[in-house]
């Protein structure tokens, strides 16, 4: 599984770079491409809670928030981590 970790709202590459079998994760002011309807290419979509939070951006459905070790957990279970 490779891991995508978005942290800007900004339209990202990643959406066609990833597969079925990767996991998105959006940090920081990537939460705010909650508001927005996508297609996104994967089921594995998680979010940082504190993130969402500290902006008061609304946890979508589809998607999985994560405190700081549950990120740290993820991140170790993938073969791979990029960062967008």
């Amino acid at each position: 599984m490779l891991l995508y970790q978005i942290t800007t709202p900004e339209p990202n590459v990643v959406f066609s770079l990833a597969g079925a079998q990767d996991a998105v994760l959006l940090r920081q002011d990537a939460v705010y491409l909650l508001k927005q309807q996508r297609n996104w290419p994967t089921t594995q979509l998680f979010v940082l809670e504190q993130d969402l939070q500290q902006r008061g951006v609304p946890l979508s459905a589809g998607f999985q928030s994560l405190n700081d070790e549950q990120w740290v957990q993820l991140t170790l279970t993938a073969h791979q981590v990029i960062l967008c």
